[in-house]
Protein backbone atom coordinates (compact mmCIF):
# COMPACT_ATOMS: atom_id res chain seq x y z
CA UNK A 1 0.00 0.00 0.00
CA UNK A 2 2.92 2.33 0.64
CA UNK A 3 4.21 2.01 -2.90
CA UNK A 4 0.71 2.39 -4.32
CA UNK A 5 0.02 5.53 -2.30
CA UNK A 6 3.34 7.01 -3.37
CA UNK A 7 2.68 6.30 -7.04
CA UNK A 8 -0.83 7.75 -6.90
CA UNK A 9 0.36 10.82 -5.03
CA UNK A 10 3.08 11.53 -7.57
CA UNK A 11 0.63 11.18 -10.43
CA UNK A 12 -2.19 13.16 -8.82
CA UNK A 13 -2.28 15.76 -11.59
CA UNK A 14 -2.70 13.08 -14.26
CA UNK A 15 -5.42 11.36 -12.21
CA UNK A 16 -7.33 14.61 -11.70
CA UNK A 17 -7.10 15.49 -15.40
CA UNK A 18 -8.51 12.13 -16.44
CA UNK A 19 -11.20 12.34 -13.75
CA UNK A 20 -12.27 15.76 -15.03
CA UNK A 21 -12.38 14.37 -18.57
CA UNK A 22 -14.59 11.46 -17.49
CA UNK A 23 -16.96 13.76 -15.60
CA UNK A 24 -17.14 16.34 -18.38
CA UNK A 25 -17.65 13.72 -21.06
CA UNK A 26 -20.39 11.87 -19.15
CA UNK A 27 -22.08 15.09 -18.00
CA UNK A 28 -22.03 16.41 -21.57
CA UNK A 29 -23.64 13.17 -22.74
CA UNK A 30 -26.27 13.45 -20.01
CA UNK A 31 -26.97 17.08 -20.91
CA UNK A 32 -27.31 16.18 -24.58
CA UNK A 33 -29.81 13.40 -23.80
CA UNK A 34 -31.89 15.74 -21.66
CA UNK A 35 -31.98 18.44 -24.33
CA UNK A 36 -32.71 16.03 -27.18
CA UNK A 37 -35.61 14.50 -25.26
CA UNK A 38 -37.30 17.92 -25.57
CA UNK A 39 -37.32 17.65 -29.38
CA UNK A 40 -37.48 13.97 -30.43
CA UNK A 41 -39.16 10.74 -29.21
CA UNK A 42 -37.30 8.80 -26.52
CA UNK A 43 -36.47 5.95 -28.91
CA UNK A 44 -34.50 8.35 -31.13
CA UNK A 45 -32.48 10.05 -28.39
CA UNK A 46 -29.99 7.19 -28.08
CA UNK A 47 -29.43 7.18 -31.86
CA UNK A 48 -28.46 10.84 -31.88
CA UNK A 49 -26.40 10.31 -28.73
CA UNK A 50 -24.32 7.56 -30.36
CA UNK A 51 -23.60 9.79 -33.37
CA UNK A 52 -22.56 12.76 -31.25
CA UNK A 53 -20.42 10.65 -28.92
CA UNK A 54 -18.86 9.00 -31.96
CA UNK A 55 -17.73 12.42 -33.15
CA UNK A 56 -15.25 12.46 -30.27
CA UNK A 57 -13.14 10.03 -32.31
CA UNK A 58 -12.10 12.97 -34.47
CA UNK A 59 -10.58 14.72 -31.47
CA UNK A 60 -8.96 11.52 -30.23
CA UNK A 61 -7.10 11.22 -33.54
CA UNK A 62 -6.33 14.89 -34.15
CA UNK A 63 -4.30 15.34 -30.97
CA UNK A 64 -1.79 12.50 -31.66
CA UNK A 65 -1.50 13.58 -35.29
CA UNK A 66 -0.52 17.10 -34.25
CA UNK A 67 1.82 15.71 -31.58
CA UNK A 68 3.82 13.75 -34.15
CA UNK A 69 3.32 15.65 -37.42
CA UNK A 70 2.56 19.28 -36.54
CA UNK A 71 4.01 19.89 -33.06
CA UNK A 72 4.41 23.61 -33.73
CA UNK A 73 0.61 23.98 -33.95
CA UNK A 74 -0.16 22.17 -30.70
CA UNK A 75 -0.29 25.23 -28.44
CA UNK A 76 -2.62 27.23 -30.66
CA UNK A 77 -4.85 24.22 -31.41
CA UNK A 78 -5.14 23.32 -27.73
CA UNK A 79 -6.16 26.85 -26.77
CA UNK A 80 -8.74 27.00 -29.56
CA UNK A 81 -10.09 23.59 -28.51
CA UNK A 82 -10.61 24.83 -24.96
CA UNK A 83 -12.60 27.81 -26.17
CA UNK A 84 -14.67 25.62 -28.50
CA UNK A 85 -15.47 23.17 -25.69
CA UNK A 86 -16.85 25.80 -23.33
CA UNK A 87 -18.71 27.58 -26.16
CA UNK A 88 -20.30 24.34 -27.38
CA UNK A 89 -21.50 23.44 -23.89
CA UNK A 90 -23.07 26.88 -23.51
CA UNK A 91 -24.65 26.45 -26.95
CA UNK A 92 -26.27 23.17 -25.91
CA UNK A 93 -27.56 24.72 -22.70
CA UNK A 94 -29.14 27.76 -24.35
CA UNK A 95 -30.28 26.18 -27.64
CA UNK A 96 -33.94 26.45 -28.59
CA UNK A 97 -33.70 24.51 -31.84
CA UNK A 98 -33.08 20.84 -32.52
CA UNK A 99 -30.27 21.54 -35.01
CA UNK A 100 -28.42 23.79 -32.58
CA UNK A 101 -28.37 21.09 -29.89
CA UNK A 102 -26.92 18.63 -32.43
CA UNK A 103 -24.26 21.12 -33.52
CA UNK A 104 -23.32 21.94 -29.95
CA UNK A 105 -23.06 18.24 -29.08
CA UNK A 106 -20.86 17.48 -32.09
CA UNK A 107 -18.42 20.33 -31.38
CA UNK A 108 -18.33 19.59 -27.65
CA UNK A 109 -17.57 15.88 -28.17
CA UNK A 110 -14.87 16.63 -30.76
CA UNK A 111 -13.22 19.03 -28.32
CA UNK A 112 -13.58 16.54 -25.46
CA UNK A 113 -11.96 13.87 -27.63
CA UNK A 114 -8.98 16.17 -28.12
CA UNK A 115 -8.71 16.82 -24.37
CA UNK A 116 -9.31 13.16 -23.54
CA UNK A 117 -6.51 12.03 -25.82
CA UNK A 118 -4.07 14.22 -23.89
CA UNK A 119 -5.41 13.13 -20.50
CA UNK A 120 -5.16 9.42 -21.38
CA UNK A 121 -1.63 9.81 -22.77
CA UNK A 122 -0.44 11.71 -19.70
CA UNK A 123 -1.81 9.06 -17.34
CA UNK A 124 -0.28 6.25 -19.44
CA UNK A 125 3.07 8.02 -19.43
CA UNK A 126 2.97 8.25 -15.65
CA UNK A 127 1.51 4.86 -14.67
CA UNK A 128 1.91 2.35 -17.55
CA UNK A 129 5.11 0.89 -16.11
CA UNK A 130 3.98 0.85 -12.48
CA UNK A 131 2.21 -1.96 -10.60
CA UNK A 132 -0.86 0.22 -9.94
CA UNK A 133 -1.95 1.20 -13.45
CA UNK A 134 -5.46 -0.28 -13.11
CA UNK A 135 -5.91 1.39 -9.72
CA UNK A 136 -4.89 4.77 -11.14
CA UNK A 137 -7.45 4.38 -13.94
CA UNK A 138 -10.07 3.22 -11.45
CA UNK A 139 -9.51 6.18 -9.12
CA UNK A 140 -9.82 8.58 -12.07
CA UNK A 141 -13.03 7.06 -13.38
CA UNK A 142 -14.56 6.64 -9.92
CA UNK A 143 -13.80 10.27 -9.07
CA UNK A 144 -15.41 11.45 -12.29
CA UNK A 145 -18.53 9.35 -11.67
CA UNK A 146 -18.74 10.48 -8.05
CA UNK A 147 -18.65 14.15 -9.04
CA UNK A 148 -21.37 13.50 -11.62
CA UNK A 149 -23.64 11.74 -9.10
CA UNK A 150 -23.13 14.40 -6.44
CA UNK A 151 -23.74 17.16 -8.96
CA UNK A 152 -26.95 15.48 -10.03
CA UNK A 153 -28.26 14.62 -6.56
CA UNK A 154 -27.03 17.58 -4.49
CA UNK A 155 -27.05 20.53 -6.87
CA UNK A 156 -30.42 21.89 -8.01
CA UNK A 157 -31.37 21.04 -11.57
CA UNK A 158 -30.81 23.58 -14.30
CA UNK A 159 -28.30 26.40 -14.03
CA UNK A 160 -26.47 25.14 -10.88
CA UNK A 161 -25.72 21.74 -12.42
CA UNK A 162 -24.80 23.29 -15.73
CA UNK A 163 -22.48 25.73 -13.98
CA UNK A 164 -20.59 22.82 -12.40
CA UNK A 165 -20.20 21.27 -15.85
CA UNK A 166 -18.82 24.49 -17.32
CA UNK A 167 -16.48 24.99 -14.36
CA UNK A 168 -15.08 21.44 -14.65
CA UNK A 169 -14.60 21.88 -18.40
CA UNK A 170 -12.61 25.05 -17.76
CA UNK A 171 -10.60 23.28 -15.03
CA UNK A 172 -9.85 20.39 -17.40
CA UNK A 173 -8.56 22.73 -20.09
CA UNK A 174 -6.56 24.72 -17.54
CA UNK A 175 -4.90 21.64 -16.01
CA UNK A 176 -4.01 20.22 -19.40
CA UNK A 177 -2.62 23.60 -20.39
CA UNK A 178 -0.45 23.76 -17.26
CA UNK A 179 0.74 20.19 -17.80
CA UNK A 180 1.74 21.04 -21.36
CA UNK A 181 3.62 24.13 -20.21
CA UNK A 182 5.35 22.15 -17.47
CA UNK A 183 6.45 19.55 -20.00
CA UNK A 184 7.86 22.25 -22.26
CA UNK A 185 9.83 23.60 -19.31
CA UNK A 186 11.08 20.06 -18.57
CA UNK A 187 9.57 20.25 -15.13
CA UNK A 188 11.14 17.52 -12.97
CA UNK A 189 9.05 15.00 -11.11
CA UNK A 190 9.90 15.57 -7.40
CA UNK A 191 11.00 12.59 -5.33
CA UNK A 192 10.27 10.22 -8.20
CA UNK A 193 12.53 7.28 -8.96
CA UNK A 194 14.89 8.35 -11.73
CA UNK A 195 13.93 5.46 -13.97
CA UNK A 196 10.25 6.39 -13.91
CA UNK A 197 10.87 10.13 -13.94
CA UNK A 198 12.90 9.80 -17.14
CA UNK A 199 10.37 7.57 -18.85
CA UNK A 200 8.37 9.47 -21.43
CA UNK A 201 6.16 8.40 -24.29
CA UNK A 202 8.75 9.30 -26.90
CA UNK A 203 11.65 7.84 -24.93
CA UNK A 204 9.90 4.54 -24.45
CA UNK A 205 9.12 4.11 -28.11
CA UNK A 206 12.74 4.82 -29.07
CA UNK A 207 13.92 2.44 -26.38
CA UNK A 208 11.65 -0.45 -27.37
CA UNK A 209 14.35 -2.15 -29.46
CA UNK A 210 12.45 -5.42 -29.49
CA UNK A 211 9.88 -3.72 -31.73
CA UNK A 212 12.37 -3.92 -34.61
CA UNK A 213 12.51 -7.70 -34.31
CA UNK A 214 10.08 -9.29 -36.83
CA UNK A 215 8.88 -12.04 -34.49
CA UNK A 216 8.35 -9.71 -31.55
CA UNK A 217 6.63 -7.18 -33.80
CA UNK A 218 4.29 -9.87 -35.13
CA UNK A 219 3.51 -10.97 -31.58
CA UNK A 220 2.76 -7.39 -30.58
CA UNK A 221 0.46 -6.87 -33.56
CA UNK A 222 -1.37 -10.13 -32.82
CA UNK A 223 -1.90 -9.06 -29.22
CA UNK A 224 -3.26 -5.69 -30.36
CA UNK A 225 -5.66 -7.40 -32.76
CA UNK A 226 -6.96 -9.70 -30.00
CA UNK A 227 -7.40 -6.79 -27.62
CA UNK A 228 -9.20 -4.77 -30.30
CA UNK A 229 -11.58 -7.64 -31.07
CA UNK A 230 -12.24 -8.18 -27.37
CA UNK A 231 -12.95 -4.49 -26.78
CA UNK A 232 -15.24 -4.32 -29.81
CA UNK A 233 -17.24 -7.38 -28.71
CA UNK A 234 -17.49 -6.19 -25.13
CA UNK A 235 -18.64 -2.82 -26.45
CA UNK A 236 -21.38 -4.65 -28.31
CA UNK A 237 -22.70 -6.03 -25.02
CA UNK A 238 -22.44 -2.81 -23.03
CA UNK A 239 -23.58 -0.51 -25.85
CA UNK A 240 -26.72 -2.61 -26.25
CA UNK A 241 -27.40 -2.27 -22.53
CA UNK A 242 -26.76 1.45 -22.67
CA UNK A 243 -29.13 1.81 -25.62
CA UNK A 244 -31.98 0.15 -23.76
CA UNK A 245 -31.40 2.05 -20.54
CA UNK A 246 -30.96 5.41 -22.28
CA UNK A 247 -34.28 4.85 -24.06
CA UNK A 248 -35.93 4.20 -20.68
CA UNK A 249 -34.20 7.29 -19.26
CA UNK A 250 -35.42 9.51 -22.09
CA UNK A 251 -38.95 8.15 -21.59
CA UNK A 252 -38.78 9.02 -17.90
CA UNK A 253 -38.95 5.42 -16.65
CA UNK A 254 -35.60 5.67 -14.86
CA UNK A 255 -33.01 8.31 -14.01
CA UNK A 256 -29.50 7.21 -14.99
CA UNK A 257 -27.97 9.93 -12.85
CA UNK A 258 -29.64 8.80 -9.62
CA UNK A 259 -28.23 6.76 -6.70
CA UNK A 260 -27.74 3.42 -8.55
CA UNK A 261 -24.92 5.16 -10.41
CA UNK A 262 -22.94 5.07 -7.16
CA UNK A 263 -22.62 1.33 -7.76
CA UNK A 264 -20.48 2.27 -10.76
CA UNK A 265 -18.02 3.89 -8.35
CA UNK A 266 -17.91 0.71 -6.26
CA UNK A 267 -17.43 -1.60 -9.25
CA UNK A 268 -14.75 0.68 -10.71
CA UNK A 269 -12.66 0.69 -7.54
CA UNK A 270 -13.11 -3.07 -7.14
CA UNK A 271 -11.96 -3.56 -10.73
CA UNK A 272 -8.82 -1.51 -10.13
CA UNK A 273 -7.85 -3.61 -7.10
CA UNK A 274 -8.65 -6.97 -8.71
CA UNK A 275 -7.02 -6.18 -12.04
CA UNK A 276 -3.70 -5.24 -10.43
CA UNK A 277 -3.41 -8.59 -8.63
CA UNK A 278 -0.28 -10.55 -9.61
CA UNK A 279 0.87 -8.09 -12.22
CA UNK A 280 -2.54 -7.80 -13.93
CA UNK A 281 -2.43 -11.47 -14.95
CA UNK A 282 -6.12 -12.07 -14.14
CA UNK A 283 -7.64 -9.17 -16.07
CA UNK A 284 -8.96 -11.25 -18.96
CA UNK A 285 -10.80 -13.84 -16.90
CA UNK A 286 -12.25 -11.22 -14.54
CA UNK A 287 -13.50 -9.14 -17.47
CA UNK A 288 -15.11 -12.18 -19.07
CA UNK A 289 -16.99 -12.96 -15.85
CA UNK A 290 -18.15 -9.33 -15.57
CA UNK A 291 -19.42 -9.43 -19.16
CA UNK A 292 -21.41 -12.59 -18.43
CA UNK A 293 -23.01 -10.89 -15.44
CA UNK A 294 -23.86 -7.78 -17.46
CA UNK A 295 -25.59 -9.87 -20.13
CA UNK A 296 -28.22 -10.68 -17.54
CA UNK A 297 -29.27 -7.06 -17.63
CA UNK A 298 -29.78 -7.23 -21.38
CA UNK A 299 -32.08 -10.23 -21.04
CA UNK A 300 -33.99 -8.47 -18.26
CA UNK A 301 -34.65 -5.57 -20.64
CA UNK A 302 -35.72 -7.96 -23.40
CA UNK A 303 -38.12 -10.04 -21.33
CA UNK A 304 -39.46 -7.28 -19.08
CA UNK A 305 -42.45 -6.05 -21.03
CA UNK A 306 -43.90 -3.76 -18.35
CA UNK A 307 -40.60 -2.17 -17.28
CA UNK A 308 -40.88 -3.34 -13.69
CA UNK A 309 -37.37 -4.74 -13.55
CA UNK A 310 -35.59 -1.83 -15.19
CA UNK A 311 -33.98 -0.86 -11.89
CA UNK A 312 -32.51 -4.37 -11.57
CA UNK A 313 -31.11 -4.13 -15.09
CA UNK A 314 -29.62 -0.73 -14.28
CA UNK A 315 -27.86 -2.02 -11.16
CA UNK A 316 -26.36 -5.00 -13.01
CA UNK A 317 -25.32 -2.75 -15.87
CA UNK A 318 -23.45 -0.35 -13.57
CA UNK A 319 -21.67 -3.18 -11.78
CA UNK A 320 -20.30 -4.45 -15.09
CA UNK A 321 -19.55 -1.11 -16.73
CA UNK A 322 -16.95 -0.16 -14.12
CA UNK A 323 -14.97 -3.31 -14.90
CA UNK A 324 -15.22 -2.69 -18.64
CA UNK A 325 -14.00 0.93 -18.61
CA UNK A 326 -11.04 0.15 -16.35
CA UNK A 327 -10.25 -2.89 -18.50
CA UNK A 328 -9.90 -1.22 -21.88
CA UNK A 329 -8.34 1.97 -20.50
CA UNK A 330 -5.64 0.10 -18.55
CA UNK A 331 -4.96 -2.42 -21.31
CA UNK A 332 -4.38 0.16 -24.03
CA UNK A 333 -2.38 2.38 -21.68
CA UNK A 334 -0.09 -0.58 -20.95
CA UNK A 335 0.54 -1.56 -24.57
CA UNK A 336 1.10 2.06 -25.61
CA UNK A 337 4.62 1.83 -24.19
CA UNK A 338 5.44 -0.79 -26.83
CA UNK A 339 3.92 1.09 -29.78
CA UNK A 340 5.58 3.44 -32.24
CA UNK A 341 2.85 6.09 -32.04
CA UNK A 342 2.72 5.70 -28.29
CA UNK A 343 0.72 8.93 -27.80
CA UNK A 344 -2.16 7.51 -29.85
CA UNK A 345 -2.73 4.18 -28.13
CA UNK A 346 -3.85 5.09 -24.58
CA UNK A 347 -7.16 6.44 -25.89
CA UNK A 348 -7.75 3.67 -28.46
CA UNK A 349 -10.00 1.75 -26.10
CA UNK A 350 -12.30 4.76 -25.89
CA UNK A 351 -12.13 5.20 -29.67
CA UNK A 352 -13.13 1.58 -30.32
CA UNK A 353 -15.89 1.86 -27.74
CA UNK A 354 -17.35 5.01 -29.33
CA UNK A 355 -17.14 3.71 -32.91
CA UNK A 356 -18.70 0.35 -32.08
CA UNK A 357 -21.45 2.09 -30.10
CA UNK A 358 -22.55 3.85 -33.29
CA UNK A 359 -22.82 0.50 -35.10
CA UNK A 360 -24.55 -1.34 -32.26
CA UNK A 361 -27.06 1.21 -31.00
CA UNK A 362 -29.69 1.07 -33.76
CA UNK A 363 -29.85 -2.78 -33.94
CA UNK A 364 -29.94 -2.97 -30.14
CA UNK A 365 -32.87 -0.55 -29.92
CA UNK A 366 -34.71 -2.58 -32.59
CA UNK A 367 -34.17 -5.87 -30.74
CA UNK A 368 -35.21 -4.42 -27.38
CA UNK A 369 -38.29 -2.76 -28.87
CA UNK A 370 -39.37 -6.00 -30.56
CA UNK A 371 -38.51 -8.09 -27.47
CA UNK A 372 -37.08 -10.73 -29.81
CA UNK A 373 -35.41 -13.08 -27.34
CA UNK A 374 -34.15 -15.45 -30.06
CA UNK A 375 -32.32 -12.67 -31.88
CA UNK A 376 -30.85 -11.39 -28.61
CA UNK A 377 -29.59 -14.85 -27.62
CA UNK A 378 -28.03 -15.39 -31.06
CA UNK A 379 -26.19 -12.08 -31.03
CA UNK A 380 -24.93 -12.51 -27.46
CA UNK A 381 -23.66 -16.03 -28.18
CA UNK A 382 -21.69 -14.79 -31.19
CA UNK A 383 -20.19 -11.97 -29.14
CA UNK A 384 -19.18 -14.35 -26.37
CA UNK A 385 -17.44 -16.68 -28.81
CA UNK A 386 -15.22 -13.81 -29.95
CA UNK A 387 -14.70 -12.62 -26.37
CA UNK A 388 -13.62 -16.08 -25.29
CA UNK A 389 -11.24 -16.47 -28.24
CA UNK A 390 -9.64 -13.07 -27.80
CA UNK A 391 -9.45 -13.01 -23.98
CA UNK A 392 -9.55 -16.50 -22.51
CA UNK A 393 -7.22 -17.81 -25.19
CA UNK A 394 -4.47 -15.72 -23.58
CA UNK A 395 -5.25 -16.74 -20.00
CA UNK A 396 -2.41 -18.56 -18.35
CA UNK A 397 0.23 -17.50 -20.86
CA UNK A 398 3.42 -15.84 -19.69
CA UNK A 399 2.59 -12.18 -19.97
CA UNK A 400 5.98 -10.81 -18.95
CA UNK A 401 7.99 -9.07 -21.59
CA UNK A 402 10.61 -6.41 -21.58
CA UNK A 403 11.74 -3.48 -23.63
CA UNK A 404 14.48 -1.13 -22.57
CA UNK A 405 15.17 2.54 -22.04
CA UNK A 406 18.36 3.55 -20.30
CA UNK A 407 18.57 0.11 -18.71
CA UNK A 408 15.01 0.20 -17.35
CA UNK A 409 13.02 -2.98 -17.95
CA UNK A 410 9.58 -2.08 -19.26
CA UNK A 411 7.04 -4.78 -18.48
CA UNK A 412 4.58 -5.62 -21.25
CA UNK A 413 2.41 -7.83 -19.07
CA UNK A 414 -0.86 -6.87 -20.74
CA UNK A 415 0.11 -8.05 -24.19
CA UNK A 416 -0.53 -11.68 -23.36
CA UNK A 417 2.70 -12.49 -25.22
CA UNK A 418 6.35 -12.38 -24.42
CA UNK A 419 8.34 -9.52 -25.88
CA UNK A 420 11.68 -10.92 -24.77
CA UNK A 421 13.79 -11.57 -27.82
CA UNK A 422 14.98 -15.10 -28.18
CA UNK A 423 14.34 -16.04 -24.57
CA UNK A 424 12.75 -19.34 -25.47
CA UNK A 425 15.79 -20.32 -27.52
CA UNK A 426 18.31 -19.34 -24.87
CA UNK A 427 19.74 -22.33 -23.05
CA UNK A 428 22.56 -21.10 -20.87
CA UNK A 429 25.50 -23.45 -20.58
CA UNK A 430 27.69 -23.29 -17.53
CA UNK A 431 31.39 -23.40 -18.22
CA UNK A 432 32.71 -26.66 -16.79
CA UNK A 433 35.71 -25.08 -15.09
CA UNK A 434 33.54 -22.80 -12.90
CA UNK A 435 30.87 -23.74 -10.43
CA UNK A 436 27.81 -21.54 -10.33
CA UNK A 437 28.79 -19.99 -6.99
CA UNK A 438 32.29 -19.24 -8.26
CA UNK A 439 30.92 -17.68 -11.42
CA UNK A 440 28.40 -15.61 -9.48
CA UNK A 441 30.98 -14.43 -6.93
CA UNK A 442 33.46 -13.54 -9.65
CA UNK A 443 30.85 -11.70 -11.68
CA UNK A 444 29.70 -9.71 -8.64
CA UNK A 445 33.26 -8.76 -7.76
CA UNK A 446 34.19 -7.87 -11.34
CA UNK A 447 31.31 -5.42 -11.80
CA UNK A 448 31.03 -4.12 -8.24
CA UNK A 449 27.48 -5.34 -7.57
CA UNK A 450 25.96 -4.82 -4.13
CA UNK A 451 24.75 -7.69 -1.97
CA UNK A 452 21.12 -6.99 -2.91
CA UNK A 453 22.04 -6.79 -6.59
CA UNK A 454 23.78 -10.15 -6.18
CA UNK A 455 20.52 -11.65 -4.89
CA UNK A 456 18.58 -10.13 -7.80
CA UNK A 457 21.12 -11.38 -10.36
CA UNK A 458 21.04 -14.89 -8.89
CA UNK A 459 17.25 -14.96 -9.06
CA UNK A 460 17.24 -13.73 -12.65
CA UNK A 461 19.71 -16.25 -14.00
CA UNK A 462 18.40 -19.37 -12.23
CA UNK A 463 14.65 -18.72 -12.37
CA UNK A 464 12.22 -19.07 -15.26
CA UNK A 465 9.65 -16.96 -13.41
CA UNK A 466 8.28 -13.73 -14.78
CA UNK A 467 9.52 -10.45 -13.39
CA UNK A 468 6.50 -10.41 -11.08
CA UNK A 469 7.39 -13.87 -9.81
CA UNK A 470 11.01 -12.91 -9.20
CA UNK A 471 9.90 -9.80 -7.31
CA UNK A 472 7.57 -11.87 -5.12
CA UNK A 473 10.30 -14.42 -4.39
CA UNK A 474 12.65 -11.66 -3.26
CA UNK A 475 9.90 -9.85 -1.32
CA UNK A 476 10.34 -6.73 -3.47
CA UNK A 477 7.91 -4.52 -5.29
CA UNK A 478 8.19 -4.59 -9.08
CA UNK A 479 9.37 -0.97 -9.15
CA UNK A 480 12.18 -1.80 -6.69
CA UNK A 481 13.17 -4.86 -8.71
CA UNK A 482 13.25 -2.76 -11.90
CA UNK A 483 15.51 -0.28 -10.14
CA UNK A 484 17.97 -3.06 -9.23
CA UNK A 485 17.85 -4.49 -12.76
CA UNK A 486 18.52 -1.04 -14.20
CA UNK A 487 21.54 -0.63 -11.90
CA UNK A 488 22.92 -4.06 -12.84
CA UNK A 489 22.42 -3.37 -16.55
CA UNK A 490 24.20 -0.05 -16.23
CA UNK A 491 27.19 -1.62 -14.47
CA UNK A 492 27.49 -4.54 -16.89
CA UNK A 493 26.49 -2.74 -20.08
CA UNK A 494 23.60 -5.14 -20.75
CA UNK A 495 20.58 -3.77 -22.60
CA UNK A 496 17.89 -6.11 -21.26
CA UNK A 497 17.22 -8.99 -18.93
CA UNK A 498 17.89 -11.52 -21.72
CA UNK A 499 21.15 -9.82 -22.65
CA UNK A 500 22.20 -9.81 -19.00
CA UNK A 501 21.52 -13.54 -18.63
CA UNK A 502 23.41 -14.36 -21.84
CA UNK A 503 26.32 -12.16 -20.76
CA UNK A 504 26.46 -13.78 -17.33
CA UNK A 505 26.74 -17.32 -18.72
CA UNK A 506 29.23 -16.34 -21.42
CA UNK A 507 31.40 -14.23 -19.08
CA UNK A 508 34.83 -15.49 -18.17
CA UNK A 509 36.94 -14.04 -15.38
CA UNK A 510 39.99 -12.06 -16.35
CA UNK A 511 43.30 -13.12 -14.92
Amino acid sequence: MGDTTAYLRRGIREIICLALFFFTFLACEYLFDARMAEFVPSSEVVIYESIVVGASVIGFFVRPFLYYRRPQTTDATSDITGVLLVSALLLMIMAVRFEVVIAGGLVACCALGYCGSTAHANLAQRFAQTPCLARAVAVSYAAGILVQVLNHMVMPAGIPQQSVLIACAIALVGLLHSARRAKLRDEPAPELEVEIAELSVDASERGARWHDDPEAKAAFQGAVVRLTVATACLTGVFAALNAGLTTSHAAGAIDLGDWPRLLLVVSTLAAGVLYDLRGRSYMNIIMTCAAMLSTLSFFVLITDGNGGNTLVATIIFYLGTGFFVVFFTAKFAAISMCARWAYLWPCMGRVINNVCSILVTAPAVAIISSQNVLAAVSVVLVLFVFIAISLLGQFGQDGEGEATHGGLALAADDLGVSCELGQADTVPLEAPELSFDDRLDGFVAAFGLTKRERDVLEALVVSDDSVQGVAAALFLSRSTLYRHIASINKKTGASSRVALINFFWSWTPQD
